[in-house]
C-alpha cells in the first residue's frame, strides 16, 4: 500500500536523523584519513559511475562519498554563491555545471580545502552520504569518492592530493539511451555548451574556445546532439590533462567492465596499488547499482551494452555517432 503522508514525513525525518548521525561520525573519524589514499571516480552521467562506486566501497570495506559537486551540496552552494558568474545561475545550469582548473594544483584555488574536506569524508549534508549501507559504513576510514562533474578540474585534484583514481567512459550512444530512459533527459534539455565551456571566466574558453564554432552549431541542435557534444568536449579536457604525463590513474571502459566484471576490477585495483579487504569477491559487480534505471534493472550484458539500439532513433544515432568520430572517440563507438 502507498504510504500516507505522515509515513512519508516519518521516514524523511529518519532519513534526515540518520544522515546527521552518519556526518557526526564522519567528524571523528575525519582525522584519521589520509586523502592521498581515498579512491577518486570519474566519469560522464550515465557511464557506470555509482554501480562502479559501490562495487569498490564493498571490495575496499570503504564507505561513499557521493556527488559531493553536486549543486544542493551545502558546501559546493556556498562556493558557488561566491563566484560571480554562478551566483544567480538556476539548478537546470548548475546541475550540469563542471568546475575548472587550468592549473597545475589547487593552491589559492576556491576548491581546495573542498577537495580536502571531500576526500576525508568531512562534508556536512544528507546527499553525499545517500547510499550509505548503514552507520557502520561511517566509522570506516577508507573513502571512494566519485564525482561526474570533476573531469575539468580532475588533474588539478590529483596533483593537489596524489590521491588514485578511476576514470570509467562508456560508449555515447549508450550514455545517451541511458539518460532517455530517466529524468536526465529532461536535465539535458536546457544545456547550453556556450554556457557552460565558453562564458565562465576561469580559464576554459582559452582551451574550448579552440572548438568555439562547434559549439556555436552544435547549441543550435537537438538535447541529443548538445549531450554528446558535453561528453566529447569534456571528455577532450580529461585526455589534454593527462597527455604525456604518468600518473596514479586508470581510464576504464564500461563495456569491458560488463564483459569482465570481478576480475577487471582487482586488475585496476592492483595497478593503482590497492588491495581488497578479506575475500575477493569475483560477483563484485554482478548487482545492479542504487541508480539504475528500473528498465535496466537484471539486463543482462548484451542489453547492457547494445541496449541503446531499442532506445535512440536512428537520426539520434547518426547525430552522435557524428559527434564521436569528429573529436575522435570513434574507438568509444562500441560495435
Amino acid at each position: 500500500m502507498p504510504k500516507t503522508t505522515t509515513e512519508q514525513a516519518d521516514h524523511v525525518l529518519k532519513l534526515r536523523e540518520a544522515a546527521a548521525e552518519s556526518y557526526r561520525i564522519d567528524q571523528r573519524v575525519a582525522a584519521q584519513i589520509d586523502p592521498r589514499d581515498s579512491l577518486f571516480m570519474c566519469g560522464f552521467w550515465r557511464s557506470g559511475t555509482t554501480w562502479l562506486q559501490e562495487a569498490l566501497t564493498a571490495l575496499l570495506e570503504a564507505k561513499l562519498v557521493f556527488e559531493p559537486l553536486y549543486n544542493c551540496v551545502p558546501d559546493i552552494k556556498t562556493i558557488y554563491r561566491r563566484n560571480a558568474y554562478l551566483a544567480d545561475r538556476k539548478k537546470n545550469f548548475l546541475r550540469l555545471y563542471m568546475p575548472f582548473c587550468g592549473e597545475h594544483t589547487l593552491d589559492g584555488h576556491p576548491l581546495h580545502e573542498f577537495f580536502e574536506r571531500a576526500l576525508r569524508s568531512a562534508l556536512p549534508g544528507r546527499w553525499v552520504r545517500i547510499y550509505r549501507r548503514g552507520l557502520a559504513e561511517s566509522f570506516r576510514t577508507r573513502v571512494v569518492l566519485k564525482c561526474v562533474r570533476a573531469q575539468l578540474c580532475l588533474r588539478a585534484v590529483q596533483n593537489t592530493f596524489g590521491m588514485p583514481v578511476i576514470h570509467i567512459y562508456r560508449d555515447p550512444r549508450a550514455v545517451a539511451a541511458s539518460a532517455e530512459m530517466t529524468s536526465w533527459k529532461k536535465m539535458f534539455e536546457p544545456l547550453s555548451l556556450r554556457r557552460q565551456l565558453l562564458k565562465p571566466h576561469d580559464g576554459r574558453a582559452d582551451f574550448f574556445g579552440q572548438w568555439r564554432d562547434e559549439i556555436m552549431h552544435y547549441d543550435e541542435q537537438d538535447a541529443v546532439s548538445r549531450l554528446a557534444a558535453y561528453w566529447a568536449l569534456t571528455e577532450k579536457f580529461v585526455q589534454h590533462s593527462y597527455a604525456g604525463a604518468h600518473s596514479r590513474i586508470v581510464f576504464v571502459s564500461y563495456e569491458e567492465l560488463c564483459r569482465r566484471r570481478g576480475k577487471l576490477v582487482l586488475e585496476m585495483l592492483q595497478k593503482l596499488g590497492l588491495a581488497p579487504i578479506g575475500e575477493h569477491d569475483s560477483r563484485a559487480l554482478d548487482s545492479d547499482s542504487s541508480s539504475t534505471s528500473e528498465q535496466r534493472r537484471g539486463a543482462p550484458v548484451a542489453e547492457r551494452i547494445s541496449g541503446w539500439k531499442n532506445v535512440l532513433s536512428g537520426a539520434e544515432i547518426a547525430a552522435i555517432e557524428a559527434v564521436a568520430k569528429y573529436f575522435g572517440f570513434e574507438d568509444r563507438l562500441v560495435s
